[in-house]
């Protein structure tokens, strides 16, 4: 088993040790917890939210010895069914840079994430996380990079932190995101995790 698989697995290990105390208390805390007269808690579906999310993207190992920084774009949908723990399904596209070639690494990902923080402030509307999840990517370079490099199905694990705020039905935040990234193989470069930061703007409903 290599070493960057031992990292994954004891990444999710790491994130499902986590959030089990996180739905211990958040099954404690839903039985008090703004519920309204016909016993349902309020205010559940202000918590379904879609987010557009954009920001810098970089490489390390191989892959980022030849591609520069470039940029991602992403959308999020989530929920937050505890008080304490959020589920979050995007895709997030990205693009970098060949250091010495036209045209660059394209990645399109698709992942989910789990989410877990307090909630805090009067009306409960800051909310820090830390968070894990999973997730498979297609690196596609494109231009002269497609001669000298494959393309290559990847699997990710995504380890972020962040914080997230309501303006009412109006949400936003930032985030730093380390994803493991297992199995790559693009030819001439053969390794990278991936590192980026974003801000993210959506609406709750």
């Amino acid at each position: 088993m290599s070493f960057k698989t031992r990292w994954s697995l004891g990444a999710i290990a790491a994130a499902a040790l986590l959030a089990s105390p996180a739905f211990a208390q958040g099954d404690r805390e839903a039985r008090i917890y703004d519920y309204d007269d016909t016993g349902e808690r309020a205010g559940i579906l202000r918590d379904l939210n879609v987010s557009l999310m954009g920001g810098l993207n970089t490489y390390t190992g191989d892959i980022g010895g030849e591609t520069g920084p470039g940029g991602f774009l992403g959308v999020q949908a989530s929920s937050r069914p505890l008080p304490m723990v959020g589920l979050e399904l995007g895709y997030e596209g990205s693009r970098n840079p060949f250091e010495d070639l036209d045209g660059g690494l394209w990645r399109h990902n698709v992942g989910a994430l789990a989410k877990v923080g307090p909630e805090l402030g009067a009306d409960r509307n800051l909310r820090p996380f830390v968070g894990a999840g999973v997730g498979v990517s297609l690196l596609n370079p494109s231009g002269d990079g497609e001669i000298l490099y494959d393309n290559d199905l990847v699997t990710e694990v995504p380890l972020a932190a962040g914080v997230e705020y309501n303006f009412g039905a109006i949400t936003a935040g930032a985030r730093a995101t380390y994803r493991l990234v297992g199995g790559e193989d693009l030819g001439l470069a053969q390794d990278g995790n991936i590192v980026n930061f974003g801000l993210q703007v959506g609406g709750a409903f």
